[in-house]
């Protein structure tokens, strides 16, 4: 099933997708013009877990004490200010990460989940899409598209 970046936004859907298209500046300035808080994470050449952390610590703008593991990014994750729209996460050109190392790239998704399902229980949207260039990279994931409106 597809779901449109519109119907995301609107519908204040969480959980991970993917989608095989970078997303357009238009479709992020979209969200941060509804007040959703963006955290673009540039993955292009990223290739194991530590710059995967490293890069979304920065993006994110974790705490200077981040211990860049799986358990303290899920903790980190559980503290971010999700304010009053939520959260999107865009995992940007995350193919060579998913190539690269598989197992890692599996547990970054899998603590991204388990963090969206944490801000669900708390009535907060946290939403990740991850830019993959091939829906074999993760065929678990539901599959978003952009169209102009």
């Amino acid at each position: 099933m597809t779901m449109d970046f519109h119907f995301l936004l609107d519908s204040g859907a969480k959980g991970v997708f993917r989608s095989h298209l970078a997303l357009p500046a238009i479709a992020l300035e979209a969200a941060t013009g509804r007040g959703v808080r963006v955290v673009a994470v540039r993955l292009a050449a990223i290739r194991d877990k530590n710059a995967f952390l490293l890069a979304f610590a920065g993006a994110a703008k974790f705490p200077a004490h981040f211990g860049r593991n799986w358990d303290a990014f899920y903790d980190c994750l559980l503290d971010m200010d999700p304010g009053d729209e939520g959260i999107l996460v865009v995992l940007q050109h995350a193919s060579g990460f998913a190539r690269a190392e598989p197992e890692e790239f599996a547990a970054a998704i899998d603590t991204l989940a388990d963090a969206t399902d944490y801000w669900k229980e708390q009535g907060k949207a946290l939403a990740v899409i991850v830019e993959l260039e091939a829906p074999g990279l993760a065929p678990e994931l539901p599959e978003i598209s952009f169209r102009a409106k």
